[in-house]
């Protein structure tokens, strides 16, 4: 029963700080019936109240008097229904297929990506609506664009989204699209074959349109975009009911878009700068990367010399030349890999999953950031795990996060100016998973504030973004895992996180 309890006022609590009216009338009532069944009555009817109020808000009136004519006490408490100005709808529950809004509204809020978002909106449009073909139009500066196109297709609507970038112009009604734009008005056409205001169009004398809906997308002023509907087999399709039903679904799809929209452009964004970290820390690695590509050079070239001399011999020596040929070889794939480990490092690579060793993978990592380790003065320790730690990640991404970590404690104990300055970096597993851990002695974090140094902008660097830290987070948290910081003894501070088994 508490579990229960929890989940309506979570669902409540969600609805209001999304500013889902109906969501929130709707748990939305469902809360007082599972109290009620329970002998709880008061607490029932606290929530019956909080729901009627809701509904009020919403401007559901029919379902307030359905309400009231349920529980008279509602009436009683002095909150008989009155005038509502700040109704969102003015039908009454006779006009709107309440269940069917709440059901496609929900499942709009609740859809994560943003192509089925659209998808689910068009074939909404479309059912409830009575249309023959739907568009969802994006209005870039000036310029109209086709974001999605549905059709009927008998019992079934097919819906064929644009590709990115790739946006056709409309071929529509311009008049009447750029009316509901600037007007911000639902725009009905009950038959375009007979004089209108907009009978002139070119479309509509080509098209030899009928019924025609044209409703803008709004969000806190804001035009999304424009959900545009036809019917050229009847007029008067589109009344007064399908379009109240449709004026619900486009407030909760403006929403919903423009939540989905700036989600996208965060990736984009974090993308961005999670590549701007890479490329920033070529810097460091620069030195690095020399001194690892010239060993292995240098000794195929010694080999390769070798080789020579052993086929000058009188005899030639051809076991010998078969060995050194064969570390000429090694020597080249070793430099070949370190190659394609900056590589993987500086391009924007895709995630992928791999099985690998986690310690041979740190391991790696030390010998990308020895150049910076000595050049602090930085006393190095490892703690490896005993044996291998197998797991299934993307090894690029995980060995950006250690080298992160790494670079930021050897950069945080090159500004302390007395004291040692050691790094030890030190891993181990359990039952559950691994634990990667980066100690320093710098000058430690905050120990009252040691999450905001995961907040994307936030840097005690002249020079930093402060991307990087936000950036591994979300890195092991979309590998399953955790990361997070506190305090070292005696001083500076522990970065670690967790990652599952393989």
């Amino acid at each position: 029963m508490l579990d229960a309890e929890q989940l309506y006022e979570q669902a409540i609590a969600s609805a209001r700080a999304n500013g889902f009216v109906h969501n929130e009338a709707l748990a939305h009532e469902l809360a007082a019936r599972f109290y009620a069944t329970r002998g709880f009555d008061e607490i029932a009817h606290l929530y019956l109240g909080n729901a009627r109020q809701g509904y009020l808000r919403w401007g559901a009136e029919g379902k307030v008097r359905q309400l009231e004519q349920l529980h008279p006490r509602l009436r009683q408490d002095g909150r008989a229904l009155g005038p509502t100005p700040t109704s969102a709808i003015e039908a009454p529950v006779e006009q709107l297929d309440l269940a069917t809004v709440i059901e496609v509204s929900q499942i709009l809020s609740g859809e994560i990506v943003l192509e089925k978002l659209i998808d689910r909106l068009m074939r909404a449009a479309l059912e409830h609506a009575g249309a023959e073909r739907g568009f969802l139009i994006s209005a870039q500066s000036e310029e109209l664009r086709i974001d999605a196109e549905a059709t009927t297709r008998g019992e079934d609507v097919a819906v064929h989204l644009q590709e990115r970038g790739a946006r056709r112009p409309v071929a529509l009604p311009e008049s009447i699209i750029r009316y509901a734009i600037r007007t911000r008005e639902t725009v009905i056409v009950d038959d375009a074959s007979s004089q209108s205001p907009f009978s002139a169009d070119p479309y509509i004398a080509r098209r030899r349109a009928r019924s025609i809906l044209c409703l803008p997308l709004i969000n806190q002023g804001k035009i999304i975009g424009i959900l545009y509907l036809e019917n050229n087999l009847a007029p008067d399709v589109f009344t007064p009911d399908r379009v109240t039903v449709l004026k619900v679904l486009a407030s909760q799809a403006a929403i919903s878009l423009e939540h989905k929209r700036a989600e996208e452009a965060v990736r984009k964004l974090e993308s961005d700068f999670a590549h701007i970290n890479r490329v920033s820390m070529m810097g460091e690695l620069a030195a690095s990367v020399s001194h690892e590509i010239t060993q292995p050079i240098a000794s195929a070239r010694n080999n390769a010399r070798a080789a020579q001399n052993f086929l000058d011999m009188k005899p030639p020596d051809l076991g010998e030349v078969r060995e050194a040929l064969t570390c000429v070889v090694g020597d080249v794939d070793r430099t070949g890999e370190i190659i394609e480990r900056i590589r993987a490092h500086i391009k924007k690579a895709p995630t992928r999953q791999e099985h690998f060793d986690l310690n041979a993978a740190i391991n790696e990592v030390i010998v990308l950031a020895r150049s910076a380790i000595i050049r602090n003065g930085v006393s190095l320790h490892t703690r490896l795990a005993d044996g291998s730690l197998p797991i299934d990640a993307d090894r690029v991404q995980l060995q950006q996060v250690v080298l992160n970590l790494v670079l930021n404690a050897v950069e945080a104990m090159g500004a302390v100016e007395s004291g040692a300055r050691e790094l030890l970096i030190s891993t181990a597993k359990d039952h559950t998973g691994m634990l990667v851990a980066v100690h320093d002695s710098g000058p430690g974090i905050d120990p009252t504030q040691p999450e905001r140094v995961f907040e994307a902008f936030y840097t005690t660097k002249s020079s930093g973004i402060g991307m990087g830290l936000a950036i591994c987070r979300s890195i092991i948290e979309a590998h399953g895992g955790r990361l997070w910081a506190e305090a070292n003894e005696p001083r500076g501070a522990v970065f670690q996180f967790t990652l599952p088994r393989a």
